[in-house]
């Protein structure tokens, strides 16, 4: 991240005057409900921490992002170059296209690597998805075949049973054969 941490960039400054304006804004009316302490004091605690707050936030998002680098293409792009097709006197004496080149470089480099990120991320859901699938896959497959035992084993069961029945029945009328004669 390219961030200018000596001197802050006019965009930096026009962020962090806005923010200051904001916390001038509070009052001591909005303290009012605490008589017991200065509002004063209350009101200088609350703003110095709010904008620390604040400015430390936004710092950070600024640096980490780089700001600062996408605001000029958009300044440079603001002035349409395409527009301007005679050559004006540059210090570099190269075209707009060739002086933003760089920039739009860095801005497709760090578009690149959050993509790369972003498609890791969607590669160790899809493992994740894949794994709990395969594992529910073998989960249906030892079901089915628990089932397919277990239908047999009922169904062998059945045929014995109905063995059995006919042992008993035929048992059954050879015992009333025999009582009756």
């Amino acid at each position: 991240m390219a961030s200018n941490q000596e001197k802050p960039s006019k965009y930096k400054k026009q962020f962090e005057q806005k923010y200051n304006e904001l916390v001038q804004s509070i009052s001591a009316t909005h303290f009012e409900d605490y008589d017991k302490l200065s509002k004063e004091n209350a009101l200088k605690i609350f703003q110095d921490g709010l904008r620390n707050n604040i400015l430390s936030q936004f710092s950070a998002v600024w640096d980490y992002t780089d700001t600062e680098e996408h605001l000029q293409v958009l300044d440079v792009l603001k002035a349409d170059p395409r527009n301007d097709s005679e050559k004006k006197w540059r210090p570099t004496d190269k075209s707009v296209q060739e002086q933003v080149r760089p920039l739009v470089v860095n801005k497709l480099k760090w578009q690149i690597k959050y993509y790369e990120k972003q498609i890791q991320f969607q590669k160790q859901q899809l493992e994740r998805a894949v794994l709990k699938i395969e594992q529910g896959r073998t989960k249906y497959a030892d079901l089915l075949e628990r089932r397919e035992s277990l239908k047999n084993a009922v169904s062998n069961e059945l045929k014995d049973l109905k063995k059995i029945d006919a042992q008993i029945s035929d048992m059954a009328d050879k015992l009333v054969e025999d009582l009756q004669s």
